[in-house]
């Protein structure tokens, strides 16, 4: 591409030259704005269902909750501070900010914040369920000691945040316009001599993403090892007959299954958040790793924006395995949808209302034995029952 060859010194960032195809661009920008729409949509509605409803804050699993809301908001922070931007920068096939600007430099903040912020919060999730299964003893004292789940929450909040915090400030590395990439990114940092040094884009990824998924790897690892062995038990407990009716006849017995299948139904939600995480990332991953000393121009370009459009998908795909994965939380997506506080209390209100205007009386109760009541009375008993 002529803008490649040409000297780049002394131009502004936004003319550096596109380096995937106007198609691609295209494709990009369209992508962009969908995700940022329906991503919005989907996770406010997230927000409120899972907010809102009681059923699904006061189960027992409660914590997975706070978690699934960390991760929704994340989302949401990057279908509304990122994507919108991406789609200018793709629908103008120019980069809007130079390399000096305040945005420029704080664009990468919310871009890797918010998506190490859902990393993060998808290991959250997956350690609540390795606990629950695997060491269901340790339950109480890692989610029921006050405090707990704050803590953790602001832990997959402040690491992303504050690893950006050192090149936003030069601590270690930069923030700036990479040509290669056509974006404002971590860049490494200058030496007094005019030297390149090592930047911390790789430590950032480490910690963001490489050390995450192993830990998710590892965590449904030992999932499946413990559902598997508490299912062999499960098969030799039921071929005793004698076992299986006593255990039926007890009343706990009945709600013990039904809390078992919710358990069930939640952490295959969570293993499909994981399934469709991994889907996303890991062609960017490879695509990073692959073009990483590569000039972004041609074919190379085009793969990496596909890779990377992949990756947006993420934020709106959640939501959608919420609704689908678990029945309470798909109950709650409904309510929020039907607005059913909003008919809630005005029901209530006509209810109140009723009382106050249809009083039940004692003479309206007698009225069809003795006759003695006068016919306001009777009328307004008559209208109390039609109530009922």
């Amino acid at each position: 591409m002529s803008n490649y060859s040409a000297d780049h010194l002394g131009r502004s960032p936004e003319e550096d030259g596109v380096f995937c195809s106007s198609e691609i661009s295209i494709v990009a920008a369209s992508s962009a704005t969908f995700i940022a729409v329906l991503g919005t949509i989907g996770n406010v509605t997230t927000l409120l269902a899972l907010g809102r409803n009681r059923a699904v804050r006061q189960r027992r699993r409660q914590p997975t909750t706070a978690f699934v809301m960390s991760l929704a908001t994340a989302d949401l922070l990057f279908c509304v501070a990122v994507m919108p931007l991406m789609a200018l920068r793709y629908g103008r096939r120019r980069w809007p900010f130079v390399s000096d600007s305040l945005w420029c430099r704080l664009f990468p903040v919310a871009l890797y914040g918010t998506v190490a912020t859902s990393v993060l919060s998808l290991v959250a999730l997956t350690v609540n369920r390795y606990v629950l299964i695997v060491h269901p003893a340790w339950y109480g004292a890692v989610y029921r000691t006050a405090g707990m789940v704050p803590l953790q929450l602001a832990i997959c909040w402040a690491i992303p945040y504050g690893l950006m915090a050192l090149p936003l400030f030069e601590l270690w590395g930069r923030l700036g316009f990479d040509r290669r990439t056509f974006s404002c990114t971590v860049l490494p940092s200058i030496t007094s001599t005019g030297k390149f040094s090592a930047s911390p884009k790789k430590f950032i990824f480490i910690v963001g993403f490489a050390l995450p998924f192993c830990a998710i790897v590892l965590c449904y690892t030992a999932i499946i090892g413990a559902v598997r062995r508490q299912r062999r038990h499960m098969q030799r407990y039921a071929a005793k007959p004698v076992a299986a009716t006593s255990v039926a006849s007890t009343p706990g017995s009945i709600a013990a299954p039904s809390n078992d299948d919710d358990e069930r139904h939640l952490t295959r939600t969570t293993a499909a958040i994981f399934g469709c995480f991994m889907l996303c990332f890991l062609p960017l991953t490879i695509a990073n790793v692959l073009l990483e000393d590569a000039e972004s121009a041609g074919e190379a370009g085009d793969v990496h924006v596909l890779a990377s459009i992949l990756t947006w998908h993420s934020a709106v795909l959640n939501p959608f395995i919420y609704a689908l994965g678990s029945r309470h939380y798909r109950n709650a997506y409904w309510a929020v949808l039907r607005c059913a506080d909003c008919k809630s209390t005005k029901s209530q209100r006509r209810i109140t209302f009723s009382r106050h205007q249809s009083p039940t009386t004692p003479c309206a109760t007698k009225s069809t034995k003795m006759g003695s009541c006068t016919a306001e009375n009777t009328g307004s008993g008559t209208q109390n029952n039609s109530d009922v």
